[in-house]
């Protein structure tokens, strides 16, 4: 991990809505100092004590949705799955063919 140069050694941010979510702004140089860039995956946790939120980069890449990484479920489906077409049935909508 790069040595941290305390260019801001505390930034008071605001919590700002972003759509139906809210987030907060970090100062590039604490980004630069973890490593850590647009994009990264983080996780968020609360101290035991529930007055500190602690924002560390993942370890592990999420699951999709919550739930399953589409490569762990083509792995595990059967090695005929993805052979051939499947008939889905006459248009319902307006869909073109």
């Amino acid at each position: 991990m790069p040595e941290y140069i305390p260019r801001y050694p505390r930034v008071i941010t605001t919590l700002q809505r972003w759509g139906n979510s809210q987030g907060i702004r970090i100062p590039k140089t604490f980004l630069q100092t973890l490593g850590m860039e647009v994009g990264t995956e983080l996780t968020l946790e609360l101290a035991d004590d529930n007055s500190t939120l602690i924002i560390k980069p993942a370890k592990d890449r999420r699951p999709v949705r919550g739930r399953h990484r589409i490569e762990d479920l083509v792995a595990a489906s059967a090695p005929n799955a993805f052979e051939g077409e499947f008939d889905w049935g006459r248009p319902q909508g307006k869909e073109v063919w």
